[in-house]
């Protein structure tokens, strides 16, 4: 309204006083701006940082098979820094339907209607184009999450299939994989153009009519020049709220859908150092339905035997917090934990870096527990010697030895074993037992179908075979 009287002002030749107030119009309305752009600045910034002090856990931990990846979480983490932003673009959509009132007053009820009629026309195609918008959304993550899946799949296996002359049957798939994940964003874009061409269609057709009114309400002297450009920059403002507020349609459903997947994380409250390291009450996990209660304290020797695929693996995960319970309770205190299995990954870099993580330790100390642990000869007397990537060129058995050294440097509290006896020979085993025996109150947890490190257990926890 004030830019109306401004141009008014000119249109009467007080350039001076009609410049001023568009001066006034435009230094506030950058003010305003500015002002709302620090402030969805600063509220995203706390929502992602209380979020990801929410879920750090759940980001740091590994994925599990079949898992939508951490890179999703870390995006629905984005997605909900955007609400705030989103619930003021709803606000103005709300405040500017007052905008109304102000155009029957300057220019009567022939504009309003013709306002109201394009609006009511307006809302459905948004709704209409957003949820088009987010089932083709949905549609291209399912296809981008198979094709990351599977480029991983078939580079893993890349050796195998180029010995067989078979690299065209990988190649061929991802190309068929990416065109069809290319369709489905051609036809998302294509669905954005139609939206924003229909809407901005209508929001011209509404400023047009209501410019065309005024006109010949002014030509007919039943009007004065600041109620014609009222009516005319009023309706042009509603239209530029509501459509913002429709434009974001699918960044509101990602935010709400962000927000409720958020909710189902909640960072689990560390137990007390004084008492239990690790504790499991009536836990059930993903694989296995049998009741587990037990309590590792420091000093603990826990063995955990079944069948194989009875589920020992998930219920160690899941005691350490990296898997959620189907039933009952699990709780880990912020004890540091030592997790060794025959999957446990290498380092790219050299032997000390590995084992000792770069902390600042005697290297006597650290040949020392090699050699306990049987790392001997020319690849393990020089420290400094640099690792193939994940290990290559060692056999499981020194893997294993390597990841155990490292976590009993790190002075863990607990040590969980995932069934490691099996890739260690009779000699070796007893090397590694003999140093188990000597590690003072480190609790270990073990799981191992047969031929145990652990020779003298405290806590004994068997799983039944249900397949």
């Amino acid at each position: 309204m004030l830019f109306a009287s401004g141009l008014s002002e000119i249109a009467r030749g007080s350039i001076t006083t009609g410049l001023i107030m568009l001066m006034v119009v435009i230094t506030l309305r950058w003010l305003v701006s500015l002002a709302l752009a620090e402030w969805n600045h600063a509220t995203a910034r706390s929502i992602r940082r209380r979020w990801r002090d929410r879920t750090i856990e759940h980001l740091l931990l590994p994925r599990q098979e079949g898992e939508r990846s951490r890179g999703d979480l870390a995006l629905a983490i984005e997605h909900a820094a955007d609400g705030p932003s989103l619930a003021l673009l709803a606000t103005s959509a709300r405040f500017s339907v007052l905008g109304l009132a102000v155009v029957f007053w300057s220019a009567g009820w022939l504009c309003t209607a013709i306002t109201i009629g394009l609006m009511a026309l307006a809302v459905p195609l948004y709704q209409r184009a957003g949820k088009r918008s987010a089932a083709l959304a949905t549609e291209y993550q399912q296809r981008r999450s198979r094709l990351e899946t599977r480029q991983l799949e078939l580079l893993s296996h890349a050796p195998e299939l180029r010995a067989l002359g078979a690299v065209a049957y990988g190649a061929d798939e991802i190309a068929a994989i990416s065109r069809s994940e290319n369709v489905i964003a051609m036809r998302a874009i294509r669905v954005a153009l139609e939206s924003s061409l229909v809407t901005e269609f209508l929001s011209g057709v509404s400023i047009g009519l209501v410019a065309m009114v005024v006109g010949f309400a002014l030509l007919g002297g039943r009007i004065g020049l600041d109620h014609a450009l009222v009516a005319v920059l009023v309706t042009s403002e509603i239209f530029i709220s509501i459509r913002r507020f429709g434009s974001e349609f699918h960044r509101r459903e990602n935010a709400t859908a962000s927000l409720a997947r958020l909710s189902t994380y909640a960072t689990p409250s560390p137990a007390s150092l004084g008492g239990p390291l690790l504790r499991a009450a009536n836990l059930v996990t993903e694989v296995n339905s049998q009741p587990v209660t037990v309590d590792v304290a420091p000093g603990d020797r826990v063995l955990v035997t079944g069948p194989s695929g009875s589920g020992k693996t998930t219920l160690l995960q899941t005691l350490v917090g990296w898997r959620v319970p189907r039933a009952g309770l699990a709780e880990h205190s912020s004890a540091v934990i030592g997790y060794v299995s025959a999957e446990s990954a290498l380092l790219s870099g050299s032997l000390w870096q590995n084992v000792t993580l770069n902390a600042p330790l005697a290297r006597a100390g650290v040949t020392a527990l090699l050699v306990d642990l049987g790392l001997v000869g020319p690849r393990f007397s020089d420290l400094d010697a640099p690792l193939l990537a994940d290990g290559r060129g060692l056999s499981g058995g020194e893997r294993v030895r390597i990841v155990l050294a490292r976590c009993l440097l790190a002075e863990a509290d607990v040590l969980v074993l995932d069934d490691i006896a099996g890739v260690l020979d009779l000699t070796t085993r007893d090397r590694v037992r003999a140093v188990l025996e000597h590690v003072g109150d480190i609790a270990i947890v073990e799981a191992t179908v047969d031929s145990p490190l652990l020779t003298d257990p405290h806590t004994l926890v068997r799983l039944p075979d249900e397949r």
